[in-house]
């Protein structure tokens, strides 16, 4: 037999069939492309170059017909959080019972609303329901009140989906709702087919505002609405103004949302304000009213959101006025 080799001791050696070269280059090394290397990949910088000076063209302040009324910051997740609480708030409230003085105040907010619906006085409705909360609060029950509320915001949104279905109000809607419905055809809050316009937490917000106007607590907590509520609140009335007769027989809508800025502006210290009135003042045709608000926006707005758009409808503005 014969012997193997040694792995240890034999030799390596190179495999040239194996092993397999690189090609070799030519002499001189490799081919000159001319001129044109020097532009290799241009296209790629002209791209880059025409942003850089797109961006730079949009951030330059230039004139701009006023567009943009600006609406307040919504946390939708904190509106979220809020209506989960107040379901469960709610179905602990209907296993467990109220007391009679607690059920005395819904009751007499349910007869204001069968007064408000059908159009009656309710100056006594509104008297009666006074004395019955005064009742309660000094017996410190205020958080049953907020029981109250949860349940009978629950049975409200439960009467307006049925009346959306079958297109027909209940008792159970004009005790809780009031006036409502008559102030949705109004204000322009029905759609062409019956539908409310506002989603469920604008009605949740409208809700809670109008319960505790009732029982006069508006600005008291924990009844007052948080400022969030507030903002849901006003963005709605901003989308679609509830115009009073007078504002109604001129169609002045415009004049309905400065009252509602103004009113916003004093609740919202991070609402732009200013911005918003230059806004309106213009659409009212009062050019220089509209300038000096822009003017007080940017001087304290330099940066932020509407700082371009401030400036843009500044200049508009002020050629508008040189021209008048």
């Amino acid at each position: 037999m014969p012997k193997l080799p040694d792995a240890l001791s034999t030799p390596l050696r190179r495999d040239d069939e194996v092993v397999k070269k690189l090609p070799e280059e030519p002499r001189g090394g490799p081919p000159r492309r001319g001129f044109r290397r020097h532009f290799e990949g241009y296209e790629l910088g002209l791209v880059t170059v025409g942003m850089v000076l797109t961006f730079a063209l949009l951030a330059l302040p230039r004139a701009s017909v006023p567009t943009t009324l600006p609406l307040p910051r919504v946390d939708r997740a904190e509106a979220r959080g809020s209506a989960i609480e107040e379901r469960e708030l709610a179905a602990q409230t209907e296993a467990d019972g109220l007391p009679f003085e607690v059920r005395a105040v819904g009751d007499a907010i349910r007869h204001l609303g069968r007064s408000s619906a059908s159009g009656l006085d309710t100056t006594h409705d509104r008297e009666d329901i006074r004395a019955r909360v005064k009742v309660v609060l000094t017996a410190h029950q205020a958080p049953l009140l907020l029981r109250l509320r949860a349940v009978q915001t629950q049975y409200f949104l439960k009467a307006l989906r049925q009346f959306q279905r079958d297109g027909k109000t209940s008792s159970e809607l004009d005790e809780l709702g009031g006036e409502f419905l008559a102030r949705a055809r109004q204000a322009g809050w029905l759609d062409h087919a019956g539908r409310v316009v506002p989603d469920e937490a604008t009605l949740r917000v409208l809700f809670r505002v109008r319960w505790a106007d009732l029982i006069e607590k508006r600005t008291v907590f924990p009844f007052a609405p948080s400022l969030n509520e507030l903002r849901i609140y006003y963005r709605f009335l901003l989308e679609h103004p509830a115009l009073s007769p007078e504002q109604a027989a001129a169609n002045d809508e415009t004049g309905a949302r400065l009252g509602i800025v103004a009113a916003l502006s004093k609740k919202d210290p991070d609402y732009p304000t200013d911005m918003a009135q230059g806004y309106l003042l213009h659409h009212l045709g009062e050019t220089e009213a509209a300038a000096t608000a822009y003017r007080r926006y940017l001087g304290t707005h330099e940066g932020g959101p509407y700082a371009l758009l401030a400036r843009n409808y500044l200049i508009y503005t002020l050629q508008s006025v040189s021209s008048e």
